[in-house]
């Protein structure tokens, strides 16, 4: 199971394909509250080639959201409703989990790459062993797909669904 959904030895092995300073918030009605914690959204491809959106609270180093996200499942958008700070939201897809966070950079000039660049890793995930991913899959299940492009392929467009499906949880 520790190769299927990995562990924590393995993921302080790879490294973060991006992070940027945000806070967290909650739902409350139909408003969002910030969380004043400092914390850290970061980006990360895992030794099974799964992606990673994490938040982490930058005083105590705790990481509180581990979210496996699958190709073309969320979207990560600016709120142009909130006048007050700069919010953006993570939506699902397959569902209606939502997920806000408030920048905590002062300056806003990287807000809209960051933005590119999260839906871009988490919509089209970088092939295992690519320059854009910082880890590889491990034993010998590693050397059956390195070894096969059409594998690879086809494990890196399944859905969530069908992902569930293969492995017989549907």
């Amino acid at each position: 199971m520790a190769l299927l959904f990995g562990n924590a030895a393995g993921r302080n092995q790879s490294k973060n394909l991006l992070e940027f300073k945000a806070g967290k918030m909650q739902m409350k009605g139909n408003m969002v509250h910030p969380d004043k914690r400092k914390g850290l959204i970061y980006i990360h491809q895992s030794d099974d080639s799964l992606m990673h959106f994490c938040w982490k609270d930058r005083t105590s180093g705790a990481v509180e959201d581990d979210l496996i996200i699958f190709p073309d499942d969320v979207e990560y958008k600016h709120v142009p409703q909130c006048t007050t700070g700069r919010v953006f939201l993570l939506s699902f897809k397959s569902s209606s989990r939502k997920y806000f966070f408030w920048m905590q950079d002062p300056k806003s000039d990287k807000d809209e790459e960051n933005c590119t660049k999260v839906n871009e890793y988490l919509n089209n995930p970088p092939a295992p062993g690519s320059t854009r991913s910082g880890g590889s899959i491990p034993g010998s299940l590693g050397a059956d797909l390195q070894g096969d492009p059409d594998l690879q392929n086809l494990l890196s467009t399944m859905s969530q669904q069908q992902f569930m499906q293969l492995l017989g949880r549907n």
